[in-house]
């Protein structure tokens, strides 16, 4: 049932509307209500409001506030009005009222004005409801559009990667192999008339190639189990100093080359909690990245700084430097600087150490410029340090 509000300031018209209209709608016929009074009971929910031209005046600013709240629902106002008085309405009382009724009143025509007036609110109502589901469904759409295009960007990344990683496989797996290839026929056939020395040098050719080929995959499948979430963080103490010293050893040993990494170690504790795989991950490629981007006469700086529940870690070499336009990819997947083109590489490197920075809640900086050399600088937060006495002193 429909809900009109009466504001008639005659009560002989107060009492003839609502004993016309009371049996088909519900009525609210205030009487002797104060200005606040009544200030309150337009502001509570009705579907038409009947009123006098003193109301309207009197209730202007409340009555227009009222119908700006429901927009863009219709709120039909009902102005009630002596036929001699009609000439007198101005434009503000116009753009207040939807419809005029003058007195003396007919009963029949007042029911179909008011019929008339609630239709046109039940019909925009039905509309703004219409429009709110054209609204929402034009926004799933646009959503749905949205993600069917970032799948088939992803998609058109993935294909990329795709094609990159059997490229850099289909390389990186062909010199390896035929080095063991070439090295194991030639032991086969003329393993008798080779000296032991000439034997385990092609030995030595095939367990070296063996371990690059072994590195790629492991590469791999780090990103695999970081992409999938399947890589479980095993935070325990170590002696991140003795642990970089070991690393820089092993370096050294494996890369073939007579490069110097001078490594400094400030900090008050020793002990600290970390994941010794993920730092391991992120030591080994950059100290070996250094490495292979410089020439053995300069020294690579390894700084370690253990502050604030921080640990700080930069390596900075003096070797090609990365040119401006290739820094923003360089993390990506199988991406290397254009000037890296002759010296061999997977891209995987500096990708695998940003999955494991990122996986750290930690950050990277890089600084570079070509022929200077380049500075990285991670940061990984620590846990308080380990309370451990190294009985070793």
């Amino acid at each position: 049932m429909s809900r009109i509000l009466l504001l008639l300031d005659n009560k002989k018209n107060r009492r003839l509307f609502l004993r016309y209209l009371v049996q088909s709608h519900e009525i609210v016929a205030p009487d002797g209500l104060s200005g606040k009074e009544l200030e309150k009971l337009i502001q509570q929910p009705f579907d038409l409001c009947i009123l006098c031209s003193v109301m309207l005046k009197r209730y202007r600013q409340v009555l227009h506030a009222r119908k700006e709240t429901e927009y863009p629902v219709v709120l039909p106002y009902l102005l009630v009005i002596g036929r001699q008085h009609v000439g007198m309405i101005n434009c503000n009382m116009q753009h207040s009222i939807d419809e005029l009724i003058t007195i003396p009143v007919e009963k029949r025509e007042l029911q179909i004005r008011v019929e008339v007036l609630l239709r046109s609110r039940v019909l925009s109502q039905h509309m703004h409801t219409t429009n709110r589901k054209l609204l929402m469904e034009i926004e799933q759409r646009r959503c749905l559009e949205a993600d069917i295009r970032s799948s088939l960007e992803r998609e058109r990344e993935m294909n990329e990667l795709k094609s990159r990683f059997v490229s850099m496989v289909s390389h990186e797996f062909r010199s390896p192999l035929q080095v063991i290839l070439s090295s194991s026929q030639i032991i086969e056939q003329y393993g008798s008339q080779l000296s032991l020395e000439k034997r385990q040098q092609f030995f030595q050719h095939i367990k070296a190639n063996v371990k690059k080929m072994n590195k790629l995959l492991n590469d791999v499948l780090t990103i695999g189990e970081i992409d999938f979430k399947r890589f479980k963080p095993d935070i325990k103490p170590i002696n991140l100093a003795d642990f970089s010293h070991d690393l820089i050893e092993e370096i050294c040993l494996t890369s073939g080359q007579h490069h110097k990494i001078s490594f400094k170690f400030y900090s008050n504790y020793n002990y600290v909690y970390v994941d010794e795989n993920l730092i391991r991950y992120i030591l080994t490629n950059l100290l070996s990245n250094a490495v292979k981007y410089s020439s053995p006469q300069h020294i690579i700086n390894f700084t370690l700084r253990c502050q604030d529940d921080e640990a700080i870690f930069t390596i900075q070499d003096k070797g090609i430097g990365i040119p401006p336009e290739d820094k923003a990819k360089l993390f990506g997947l199988f991406q290397r600087a254009s000037n890296a083109k002759n010296i061999p590489g997977t891209g995987l490197g500096l990708a695998i150490v940003k999955k494991c920075v990122d996986l750290y809640a930690g950050s990277i900086e890089l600084q570079s410029e070509v022929g200077a050399g380049t500075t990285i600088t991670v940061k990984l937060p620590i846990p308080q340090p380990a309370l451990i006495v190294d009985r070793r002193h």
